[in-house]
């Protein structure tokens, strides 16, 4: 039997408007239509780049930029209780984050995430 999640309105964080952001334990360590890394992040983590899948693919960004991968990895991780092994698309660029997940991965661990809550 499935419990339904429902928000209510003492569950609201007031004065919040800070991005949503999700964080959760990848490959070594203990947060889109495509999971993607930047290498930088992988090189932090101490993994070895020989273990990227040399794949060039074309991404575009949300304002239409256009980006090549420099490969596809695999990564096992954790959240919640759910562990699985999910493809990243590694790119070689400066951003803010570290990792950006997609809407399938959020929906293949049944997440629920609430920027109002």
């Amino acid at each position: 039997m499935e419990i339904p999640i429902m928000f209510e309105e003492s569950d609201a964080v007031e004065g919040h408007h800070d991005g949503l952001v999700i964080s959760l334990p990848v490959a070594k360590e203990h947060g889109s239509s495509a999971n993607i890394i930047m290498l930088d992040t992988l090189k932090h983590m101490n993994i070895d780049e020989k273990n990227i899948i040399i794949k060039s693919t074309m991404l575009v960004g949300f304002s239409g930029e256009t980006k090549k991968t420099s490969g596809e990895i695999t990564l096992a991780t954790y959240a919640k209780g759910v562990n699985l092994q999910v493809k990243f698309l590694v790119i070689d660029t400066l951003s803010s984050y570290n990792i950006i997940l997609s809407r399938p991965w959020i929906h293949e661990i049944r997440a629920i995430p609430s920027t109002y809550h």
